[in-house]
């Protein structure tokens, strides 16, 4: 990441909602785009539903994001966020509006970093970002993979193999040089890590480590 922020590469990280249900996951991920080594984040709609429910109720599906309590009735809480940046019409509209600062996408917003966010037909809400039509959506993400110089896929399995699918092996730079990107998948389940690289993607590694870890430790190591 030092590396490619020093070369003017093109990071892209797919994330899966998980880092949403832990403030210091929320937080370390934040301070990575901050520190300008986010180009772009790919997603669904439950990444960003929960990490703006974490910044607008300090909860992710109902559970106090610090304490992991549940609270009662929590299982709205989701639901009412949407239904709140959907009166607002859109995400930079529901955090200037209710004065929320903190969290993944509230950092991309500030940063401009643009995030992708591609649903899919279990979808609540959905979000007013997200996109309803697949190939446009698809589109949008080839848009960053064509890009990107390395690709972190963190907690999604179907999220980063759809990313792997469209993804090159190699980056042509400016000056005509051919360079790998790397890929990097991410997941508690050797199998989810290992799949991407099962269905052909050859440059992709797995990873096998817990998500909220590891990107504390990424984090830690950038000295943020």
């Amino acid at each position: 990441l030092q590396h490619e922020k020093a070369n003017g590469g093109y990071c892209v990280w797919v994330m899966g909602p998980a880092f949403t249900f832990d403030v210091q996951a929320r937080e370390a991920f934040s301070k990575i785009v901050k520190a300008g080594y986010v180009q772009a984040v790919l997603a669904g709609n439950a990444l960003a539903t929960h990490d703006l429910e974490g910044a607008l109720l300090h909860t992710a599906l109902g559970a106090d994001i610090t304490t992991q309590r549940t609270q009662y009735n929590g299982h709205y809480n989701h639901l009412d966020t949407i239904n709140k940046v959907r009166a607002y019409g859109s995400i930079p509209a529901f955090l200037e509006g209710e004065k929320l600062t903190d969290g993944i996408i509230a950092s991309c917003v500030q940063c401009n970093v643009p995030f992708v966010l591609v649903g899919s037909v279990r979808d609540d809400g959905p979000l007013p970002e997200v996109y309803h039509d697949v190939y446009a959506g698809q589109d949008d993400m080839r848009s960053h993979v064509k890009q990107a110089t390395t690709v972190i896929g963190m907690a999604t399995t179907l999220h980063t193999i759809a990313t792997g699918n469209l993804t090159p092996s190699y980056h042509v730079e400016k000056d005509g040089n051919i360079r790998p990107v790397y890929f990097y998948s991410v997941d508690t389940s050797d199998f989810s890590a290992n799949k991407l690289a099962d269905r052909g993607s050859l440059s992709a590694k797995g990873i096998v480590a817990n998500a909220q870890d590891f990107i504390t430790k990424i984090a830690a190591g950038l000295g943020l």
